[in-house]
């Protein structure tokens, strides 16, 4: 949501605010971080590569790269002249230790390293990378959102094995001030070197068009739009929910608009402890649901959802309709079938749910699948309890997440193998299929894969 402004075309000058919760770091390469770590500190970092709008890994500080004959040795151009907010000039000297203290904290950097042999600079401006193996995913690992931010070396050097403690990148927008629980101020940095191609996703030409970019610290998603709405913030950046869905009749001037695709809600099922190391437990669950209904209860207003079968979305190059066979079932019957087969009896079925649109995602499925016959015991908690609970395949049946688009499909959480996020998928075909993928350089063979 945002105020409309009377300008048809951009001019410099001015702040915008923007509302968005407190993360807990600025630092994009610690190894943990929140959506609103990224949303910021997007701002005013770089990576090599970054991702183009038909979801393709474009260059970004990288002139472009090379890879050897057997897919093992790639070897990064960088841009000259390109400086950090200090002053000094990025060179591979800086991008080594960035792109090492990224593998080493990461799962993304974690995923690639793993079958990293080397990353040496060649000279001031070529770095080379070389691989145990061949691995399809380089480039999209590095280039994701989550991507590996590049510091001046001198900082990676100062934060050691801790946070980052100076905010120094190469963005149109410079860290100027943090005022904890309160705001993020980045100002505009003049010396910036823009890339000559036109905008492009998250890359290509960047412009800073505001003096000052300006994230105001709210409670919530409903905190921030309020402070739109008093005219305190220009812009929330708000998930999709019913409340949400028109600007308020008194306040004309706010705009909404609706991003597409943003992420994918999903019930994760435990594979490894209790009930859904059933089989026919997780095709009942399955079986009972009317995926219209959840998806109405918990966002109301229908330009917020859509049916998909698919963990692509139609926006990128990997979806497929493969499958869809098995969606949206809305089989009461065949439900109840399933579980006299499975021999259940009642047992409660432990459902985790944070609070907000999950919640009303669990809600509206724990009724439908009780009119089924599972005795669902559904638990509201922080996020951050689930994800410290996940952990412990003892403490849970099931909880609700919203997956948000991977520039690859082996990255997807829901499928990768012996993980909580995925709620331990041990299938070894399954696993030999992912690891297949991964190796194979060819998108249409990966597709077909």
């Amino acid at each position: 949501m945002a105020r409309g402004g009377a300008a048809d075309t951009p001019r410099k000058g001015g702040t915008l605010r923007v509302t968005t919760e407190e993360p807990a770091t600025l630092d994009l390469n610690w190894k943990t971080r929140s959506f609103e770590t990224v949303v910021i500190a997007h701002h005013y970092l770089e990576g090599l590569y970054t991702t183009g709008l038909d979801g393709g890994m474009i260059p970004m500080v990288a002139e472009g790269h090379t890879v050897s004959d057997d897919g093992l040795l790639y070897t990064f151009k960088l841009r000259r002249r390109v400086p950090f907010h200090h002053g000094k000039e990025l060179t591979a000297a800086d991008v080594v230790p960035s792109l090492i203290r990224w593998g080493r904290m990461l799962p993304e950097g974690k995923e690639l390293f793993k079958r990293v042999e080397s990353v040496n600079p060649v000279d001031k401006y070529t770095v080379q990378m070389r691989l145990q193996e061949k691995y399809a995913l380089v480039l999209p690992l590095l280039g994701s959102r989550l991507s590996a931010a590049i510091y001046p070396k001198e900082v990676v050097e100062e934060a050691g094995e801790g946070y980052v403690k100076t905010f120094i990148g190469t963005c149109p927008f410079k860290f100027a001030e943090h005022q904890p629980g309160r705001s993020v101020k980045l100002v505009r940095f003049e010396q910036y070197q823009a890339r000559p191609e036109p905008p492009n996703g998250y890359g290509g030409g960047k412009t800073a068009w505001v003096d000052t970019l300006l994230f105001i610290f709210a409670s919530d998603t409903s905190a921030g739009v309020a402070a739109v709405e008093s005219g305190e913030g220009d812009a929330a950046c708000a998930g999709a929910s019913p409340e949400f869905s028109d600007p308020p009749k008194d306040h004309p001037d706010l705009k909404v608009q609706i991003v597409k695709p943003f992420s994918a809600p999903a019930s994760v099922l435990n594979k490894k402890k209790g009930l859904f190391t059933n089989i026919k437990l997780r095709q009942a669950f399955l079986a009972a649901l009317d995926m219209e209904a959840i998806l109405r209860a918990a966002y109301g207003h229908p330009e917020f959802y859509r049916l998909e079968a698919s963990l692509s979305f139609k926006e990128e190059p990997w979806w497929t309709d493969v499958g869809r066979e098995l969606y949206n079932h809305k089989d009461k019957e065949k439900a109840k079938r399933l579980l006299r087969e499975a021999g259940y009896h009642g047992e409660p079925m432990r459902y985790m749910a944070e609070p907000g649109v999950s919640y009303r995602l669990a809600l509206a499925t724990k009724q439908q699948l009780e009119e089924a016959g599972f005795n669902v015991e559904l638990q509201e908690m922080k996020l951050a309890t689930i994800v410290q609970r996940r952990d412990d395949p003892i403490l849970w049946d099931a909880y609700t997440i919203n997956f948000s688009d991977r520039p690859d499909p082996t990255l997807h959480p829901a499928i990768r193998c012996d993980s909580p996020w995925s709620g331990w998928n041990r299938d070894p075909d399954f696993e030999k299929l992912l690891h297949t993928m991964a190796t194979e350089l060819q998108f249409e063979k990966r597709y077909r894969l």
